[in-house]
């Protein structure tokens, strides 16, 4: 799990137009799989995966199985469609519902199909 998640915050690193959907103070987001917690933590100066969350307050949570929350991250299904499903649960207001919906679908992969003429 926690590859999947450098993967995720190395992409919102690397792509220069999601610097701008970031706020200037921290976002927190909870993954909880099982019993393990990650947290991550999204601003315009810095995304990271926080080592000692002690003292934060988590904005928006996403909940499930590891492999439901690997799907997500890899961009395979939309969180709300997961949601939808309940392959995943959420704790959160709609406005960072619909942030964290960006942010995982524009950090997706981009696999380029090749295309036959």
């Amino acid at each position: 799990m926690r590859k999947h998640l450098e993967t995720l915050i190395e992409q919102c690193r690397s792509k220069y137009h999601l610097q701008l959907l970031f706020p200037s103070n921290p976002f927190i987001l909870d993954i909880q799989c099982k019993d393990q917690r990650y947290t991550i933590s999204l601003s315009s100066k810095a995304c990271m995966i926080v080592e000692d969350s002690n003292g934060l307050e988590s904005q928006f949570l996403i909940k499930g199985t590891e492999d439901m929350i690997a799907c997500l991250i890899k961009g395979n299904e939309l969180l709300s469609h997961m949601v939808d499903q309940d392959q995943l649960e959420i704790k959160g207001g709609y406005r960072p519902l619909l942030f964290v919906e960006s942010v995982l679908w524009l950090t997706r992969p981009v696999v380029k199909e090749t295309v036959e003429i």
